[in-house]
């Protein structure tokens, strides 16, 4: 039972307080532009729910609230809470420090403020994270060079080899591996250019990508070069679960064939056409024997043991100055892949499937929140400048709207009639409302077994079979 509650414990609390933090740091930024412009802040508080200490100080009520996830700010004259037949009550000076009475400029500002305090935060807290020092996956940092092929890959029928040096990608230079990943990740069956370095030839390659059948996102078939064959984690149910194979375990051979690097495993699942293997396995100061029986997937077209990768790490810290521009940038790269992401879902490049709702999003911060703060602090970057950019797509209830109404009106000098403003945003709300279902519901097929699992220990806890 302890243990049930731990693991609850690590899913929920770290997602409320990054969640509390983002939310806060957003609705303050509605704050502190409201008072530069003297719009009339009736409540401004920490925290969500039933009150719990309140105090006025001058014409605003500043306060905490029950659950400190969270913020709240209430301005007077919202448009979206405005009622005409209360105009009559307003006196002529109240009314100039109503949010609807301010200039388009003013309101823009205002409205906007809030998504640029998440991109603020962003850049603000991942220098941190550099200073700090933080465990980075080797493929983050190594060199885009090929270390394998995937046999019947995109990259193999272009001819592309092994120690191939990968330069650029449709005319942008990739750094690192990360970079190569990247690009290929939100280029599902596209067709790119790749700028190639063998030996002292540098010639152009064009390779179209294949999408995953799980997450429809983009790869080629490249594999990062020196990577051990270290098992990183086992799936549930699966041929390597079902077989004992476990996380840490390392294969030496296959079939008596020994096997340094990751690609080579992977070749001979492939090779077995889901015929039982023999592997010899390094399991800390002991060696064992499994036999395992691969499974094929249509989807993937693939026979799998049900096996990830465990990723070589190193740890990376930077001193004040580089570990400021090392931040900067980082955060204007994140920012940068969010905006492109968007582009590729609104042009059906990209699926649905490849995007995390809170379900998601709550697992991956309990992860990081075990790793350390540097992980923590660094995924709080990456959905605060997510959360930034997303509110300022005009979709109601998101910021962007109310930005995109505030154009229009300014663009044809008139207010838009309220009942056609309404309709507009109901309309569009319900849009919203079905995609969140929708992007939960892929959460929930994606993490079915770890919840089920939860579920069923937590029953058998109480003696419920």
């Amino acid at each position: 039972m302890a243990k049930l509650f731990a693991d609850l414990f690590w899913v929920i609390v770290p997602f409320l307080i990054m969640l509390g933090v983002l939310i806060f740091f957003h609705e303050f930024g509605h704050f502190i532009t409201a008072k530069l412009f003297r719009v009339k802040v009736l409540v401004f508080a920490f925290g969500l729910g039933p009150r719990i200490f309140f105090k006025k100080i001058g014409e605003t009520e500043y306060g905490i609230n029950l659950f400190p996830f969270g913020g709240l700010v209430q301005l007077f004259g919202d448009p979206t809470e405005r009622d005409d037949n209360s105009l009559e009550k307003i006196s002529p000076e109240e009314e100039k420090r109503a949010l609807y009475a301010q200039s388009a400029w003013k309101r823009f500002i205002i409205f906007s403020a809030g998504s640029v305090m998440n991109i603020f935060l962003a850049f603000a807290v991942m220098p941190m994270v550099y200073w700090i020092g933080i465990e980075r996956s080797y493929f983050e940092v190594a060199e885009p060079r090929v270390g394998a092929i995937l046999a019947g890959s995109p990259a193999e029928s272009a001819g592309i080899k092994p120690g191939d040096l990968v330069l650029e990608i449709n005319h942008k230079r990739i750094k690192d591996f990360k970079s190569l990943v990247e690009v290929e990740i939100l280029n599902a069956n596209q067709e790119l250019t790749y700028k190639i370095q063998r030996g002292n030839t540098v010639f152009e390659e064009k390779i179209r990508l294949e999408a995953t059948k799980d997450q429809h996102i983009g790869y080629s078939g490249i594999f990062l070069p020196g990577t051990e064959p270290v098992i990183g984690a086992v799936y549930k149910n699966s041929p390597a679960e079902k077989a004992g194979i476990k996380a840490e375990d390392k294969i030496l051979a296959v079939n008596g064939k020994e096997v340094h690097y990751w690609h080579e495993l992977t070749g001979l699942i492939q090779a077995s056409e889901g015929k039982t293997l023999e592997l010899l396995v390094q399991r800390g100061e002991e060696r064992v024997i499994i036999s395992v029986k691969p499974e094929y997937r249509a989807e993937d077209k693939k026979f799998l043991l049900g096996i990830e990768l465990k990723e070589p790490r190193v740890f990376v810290r930077y001193g004040f100055v580089e570990g400021l521009v090392q931040g900067v940038k980082s955060a204007y790269h994140w920012g940068a892949l969010t905006i492109i992401t968007i582009g590729k879902l609104f042009q059906g490049q990209l699926s649905l499937k490849a995007v995390s709702g809170p379900i998601g999003i709550a697992g991956v911060t309990s992860e990081a929140a075990k790793l350390g703060i540097s992980h923590f602090l660094m995924l709080l970057v990456i959905i605060s400048v997510n959360l930034g950019i997303l509110n300022l797509i005009p979709i109601p209830p998101l910021d962007g709207a109310h930005i995109l109404v505030l154009g229009i009106e300014s663009i044809i000098r008139r207010e838009l009639n309220r009942k056609v403003k309404e309709m507009i945003f109901q309309t569009t709300f319900f849009i919203l409302i079905g995609l969140m279902l929708v992007i939960t519901f892929n959460d929930f097929i994606r993490y079915q077994n770890e919840i089920g699992d939860w579920f069923r220990e937590l029953l058998r806890s109480f003696g419920i079979k």
